[in-house]
């Protein structure tokens, strides 16, 4: 009776090991995650018509887009997506008119950084998810940080003529060629999940997105230009001068998977309401 008993107890146990077993597998291989992140304020583009962003919707509809930065903290490493319109602009009370928008800057990196108590010098990788100005505008800031590019991205920006994809090289023109790490893909930063670098071009020919992972908010997707507010990218819109139509979609379409599998959020950089909604630096995000 009693060996029968310890039989019981004995398979029980073997019954549940191979549960929890099959349960962890399924589960797949934990993730590292961020310490913490920064959203930083990196200037607001005033949009007259927003037609060109949504060809044949909004015509004659102003917006104004939000654009913001992202200060990474992974233990001691400090890592900057995006870099916003270039801080000079700070000085132009009106902002900069272009063709399509007025850029404007209220506040500088630097000195958002500085209340941050961190020096350009500290930060020593740096990723943008592509090469227009309201992204790369203060990249010479961090000269002695290794850079994250696409190739694609790579060789538009320092080919023979970067203005054709709407680059404007002396923004940049202090990155070291040697400190850029050329992808070809998708990229794991630290090598333990918790910084993934997102092939997503379209918008320009090597953009990139990222997914953060978070210690309490969980799974987050920083999308770059792959959309520009949240219903381009729900209905799948492409912007009339974005570089290749086709693989905006197929982004797009990448960036959803993703969202769905991971369980993520979609924070998309120039939607003013999302934004709004996000703690902003100095508070930080966890």
């Amino acid at each position: 009776m009693q060996q029968r008993f310890r039989y019981a107890i004995r398979t029980a146990m073997l019954a549940l090991l191979a549960v929890l077993s099959t349960g962890c597998a399924q589960m797949g291989p934990a993730h590292a995650t961020l310490d913490r992140l920064y959203v930083i304020d990196c200037g607001k583009a005033l949009i007259p018509d927003l037609s060109p962003w949504s060809p044949g919707f909004n015509v004659g509809k102003a917006a104004v887009f939000s654009d913001n930065c992202y200060l990474l903290v992974h233990g001691k490493d400090l890592m900057l997506w995006d870099s916003g319109y270039t801080d000079a602009l700070a000085s132009l009370p009106g902002g900069q008119p272009g063709p399509r928008l007025t850029a404007v800057r209220e506040t500088t990196l630097a000195a958002q950084l500085d209340e941050l108590g961190v020096r350009p010098e500290q930060i020593s990788r740096i990723a943008f998810s592509h090469g227009h100005q309201d992204h790369m505008g203060n990249a010479n800031l961090f000269p002695t940080a290794t850079v994250y590019m696409q190739q694609a991205e790579f060789d538009a920006a320092f080919g023979p003529d970067p203005a054709k994809f709407g680059f404007t090289p002396e923004l940049y023109n202090r990155l070291r060629a040697d400190a850029v790490v050329r992808l070809h893909g998708d990229f794991d930063v630290f090598g333990d999940g918790s910084v993934t670098i997102l092939s997503t071009p379209g918008h320009t020919p090597g953009h990139q997105s990222l997914l953060v992972r978070l210690p309490k908010t969980g799974a987050v997707v920083l999308s770059g230009d792959a959309a520009h507010f949240g219903e381009n990218f729900a209905l799948r819109r492409v912007p009339s001068f974005n570089f290749d139509k086709d693989a905006s979609v197929r982004s797009m379409d990448k960036l959803a998977r993703i969202v769905e599998a991971e369980h993520a959020q979609l924070w998309i950089n120039h939607d003013s309401a999302q934004s709004a909604t996000l703690p902003h630096a100095p508070r930080s995000i966890e």
